[in-house]
């Protein structure tokens, strides 16, 4: 239940015109704060086989030109820089395993791979690939597994926005074949809190938490620890949700990672507001535009911008 609705009612009247921001900076920062570690990680292990003929040089290109429009679309939806990332990866290590798998010889697999290459081409789009896609997963009963959770895996980057549904169903097949696999975790968390599972998406985002103390993946505790944070104050329990920011911020602060702090002084910040408290509201605010400014993400810093300014008092009559 909401501890404070006394607090939301008159701020909502009183700050009608920072909702919206408020609202956007919570949902865009779920997720959002180990994503990018995950893509660093990920992004060292996949390879490309050039072998010399024209055709895989050909083929390398249109992969990279799927994977630019790709991130296009994800910039015009204003994602996340590490969830778009994070995604990014996802599909990135996909494509480049297909030729892999096509290279294998005349089985069933093959073919289905060479079908999938078949349809990239200069202007060819993600979404055109997905029959293909799913009928070499269909097939896929002879090949690692670890080979199998990244096709799941990318099909859950392929589908995240245009059908979110399918998204979610990938990303739980793949962390049915990888139970460790965080990553995939923590979009089962941020696409269940999307169609308002907040159950289902605590317990996603506890069981990473789970792994990363395991693991002794710090990346992960703070990420998690933002994620609960986010998922409280959705309930309203604004006490706790300040609880795991504040684990989230001195974790990130020990680790270095500004966009680590920046996130969790942004929502930090979004907290205050909810509670009235507009005097400690701008002074997160403003460390979280400080940290985007250094990293120079510029959407971030002119929302912040906009947001300190709806916060300013009214000037005295």
């Amino acid at each position: 239940m909401d501890k404070h609705p006394q607090i939301w009612f008159y701020w909502l009247n009183d700050y009608a015109p920072a909702v919206g921001l408020i609202v956007t900076g919570v949902i865009a920062v779920i997720g959002a704060g180990w994503a990018l570690f995950t893509w660093q990680k990920s992004k060292a292990g996949s390879d490309r086989i050039i072998t010399g003929d024209p055709v895989d040089h050909q083929t390398i290109g249109h992969l990279n030109s799927l994977l630019d429009r790709y991130r296009a679309d994800l910039d015009q939806r204003d994602t996340e820089l590490a969830d778009k990332e994070a995604l990014i990866a996802h599909l990135k290590t996909m494509l480049e395993l297909t030729p892999k798998i096509a290279a294998g010889g005349d089985d069933k697999l093959a073919s289905r791979a060479q079908a999938l290459l078949a349809d990239l081409g200069p202007g060819s789009l993600g979404a055109a690939l997905l029959p293909n896609l799913r009928a070499l997963i269909q097939d896929y009963d002879q090949g690692p597994i670890k080979d199998l959770v990244h096709l799941y895996m990318g099909e859950g980057a392929l589908t995240f926005y245009g059908d979110p549904q399918a998204s979610l169903a990938a990303y739980r097949r793949a962390h049915a074949l990888d139970p460790e696999n965080i990553d995939a975790i923590n979009f089962i968390g941020q696409l269940e809190h999307l169609f308002g599972n907040l159950k289902a998406a605590d317990d996603a985002f506890r069981q990473v938490l789970d792994l990363g103390r395991t693991q002794d993946d710090k990346e992960a505790i703070a990420a998690a620890y933002g994620n609960l944070g986010v998922i409280a104050m959705t309930r309203g329990d604004l006490d706790t949700a300040v609880d795991y920011y504040n684990q989230a911020l001195a974790l990130n602060k020990k680790l270095g990672r500004k966009e680590g702090m920046a996130l969790s002084y942004a929502i930090l910040g979004h907290v205050a507001v909810a509670r009235g408290d507009l005097l400690e509201a701008r002074q997160f605010l403003v460390q979280a535009r400080g940290l985007f400014a250094e990293m120079g993400v510029q959407p971030k810093m002119a929302q912040y911008d906009q947001l300190l300014a709806d916060l300013e008092p009214p000037a005295e009559p």
